[in-house]
């Protein structure tokens, strides 16, 4: 279940300013309610207020490069994303399990 815990937070962060700026500034609070394994916290824990600019970028260029859209996406429309992909990017690049 953490896994899509995750997912929701980061999707949340990128499309919600203000639960991001309650993610960056809060996050126990941000957090609550939520089943991370202390990995994942890890994850969320060092991602930066850059960091979710960057991997907005991220995602989009990974989305014009394959134009492909997953069956779980991380947003609708245009943008959706396959959730994999954000999970890969957050713990590979902005630290993790």
């Amino acid at each position: 279940m953490s896994r899509e815990d995750l997912t929701t937070i980061v999707s949340r962060a990128l499309t919600d300013e203000d639960y991001r700026r309650k993610l960056l500034s809060d996050v126990e609070a941000a957090l609550e309610g939520y089943d991370l394994s202390e990995s994942e916290r890890k994850v969320i824990n060092n991602l930066s207020a850059d960091a979710f600019d960057q991997l907005t970028m991220d995602l989009e260029e990974r989305q014009s490069k394959s134009g492909f859209l997953g069956g779980i996406s991380l947003m609708g429309g245009k943008d959706a994303v396959d959730a994999s992909t954000v999970l890969d990017l957050l713990t590979k690049k902005y630290g993790g399990s």
